[in-house]
């Protein structure tokens, strides 16, 4: 089975990441709905709890869907067999940059909502986006590196 290409597992994930755009589409969207049925905080509450609650999981939702959209056009661009262009570099440091506006976003719900959640998240997110960025540079010096050698040849 190829990995990557046209036809595949690579191609298989292309499509998965839509169903889990979708998904995280409809669970945003359902969030007024379904916080009461997971927690105990209701709308109108006097202490305000379901309305913090609604804002950071309606950023979350926002941005995992922006995410998973580069994640999606980062696997496009890998699929067509040529990784090693500008705009994968472009795609990470995007993904990278939307990761460390969530973890800001969960970074400030600590003094709101649950502090040791949104802590574990806030760290979770602000790692992955270091990882990203990595990433990206790694890519950026191959892509320098074949330009280079493409010149030579």
């Amino acid at each position: 089975m190829r990995i990557v290409g046209g036809k595949g597992l690579g191609k298989f994930i292309e499509y998965f990441l839509l169903v889990l755009i979708a998904a995280a589409g409809v669970l945003t969207l359902t969030l007024y709905w379904s916080i009461p049925l997971f927690t105990i905080h209701v709308p109108g509450q006097p202490d305000g709890k379901f309305i913090k609650f609604f804002i950071v999981l309606m950023f979350s939702g926002i941005m995992s869907i922006f995410i998973l959209w580069q994640v999606r056009c980062i696997m496009r661009i890998i699929n067509r067999g040529n990784p090693f262009v500008s705009d994968l570099v472009r795609r990470l440091r995007l993904a990278a940059m939307e990761c460390f506006v969530l973890a800001a976003a969960y970074f400030l719900s600590i003094f709101f909502v649950t502090r040791f959640f949104s802590a574990i998240v806030f760290v979770t997110f602000l790692v992955v986006g270091v990882i990203i960025l990595v990433f990206a540079e790694l890519f950026r010096q191959a892509i320098a590196y074949k330009e280079e050698n493409d010149k030579i040849i």
